[in-house]
């Protein structure tokens, strides 16, 4: 407990740094949290190039409204939040998903990243709503009250929409229509 308030002391401390114009404590933020929502990223849009882009654009948006941030020691969340627009927003522009740009070499490598490329094709025909919820659930790691709060639903129609993605999952896993 006392290391979780530490390290939310430290962040507090970086997050005022940066509304004062320090560029290296912006840098710290973005090593800290930039592979997890570069992560999450991915996951929604399946393409490199277009998740950084998407990620930078997370971490620019995240300083233009630095002075308006109140800290409550969840940046991560606040982070994921921006995400979860931008993807939406981009999704919004460009209906079309893109496939992974490693999907035709996918099965030459392990085992595991071919059952990752699987997952994810599986992921993106479901629909948004329940595409998040597994994404911020199994992919990063959120409780369904955290995942409620991000997303400004109650916690069991988290709870319903886990169960529905996985259910579909499941469906299209059995088909086996992936390549």
């Amino acid at each position: 407990h006392e290391r979780h308030e530490e390290a939310a002391m430290k962040e507090h401390t970086i997050i005022e740094h940066i509304r004062h114009g320090d560029v290296n404590a912006l840098d710290t933020l973005i090593r800290q949290y930039y592979p997890q929502i570069y992560s999450y990223v991915y996951a929604r849009v399946k393409h490199r190039d277009i998740a950084a882009d998407i990620t930078q654009e997370v971490f620019i948006r995240f300083t233009q409204h630095i002075d308006s941030y109140t800290f409550q020691g969840k940046t991560k969340q606040y982070l994921l939040r921006i995400a979860i627009n931008q993807c939406n927003s981009w999704y919004a522009k460009y209906k079309e998903i893109a496939l992974p740009d490693d999907l035709e070499i996918a099965d030459e490598k392990t085992e595991d990243t071919y059952d990752r490329q699987r997952l994810i094709f599986y992921l993106n025909k479901l629909p948004d709503e329940q595409k998040d919820v597994l994404l911020l659930k199994y992919f990063e790691q959120l409780k369904s009250k955290e995942i409620a709060t991000l997303l400004n639903i109650s916690e069991s129609t988290v709870k319903t929409r886990v169960r529905l993605g996985l259910k579909k999952l499941k469906t299209y896993m059995k088909k086996e229509e992936w390549l």
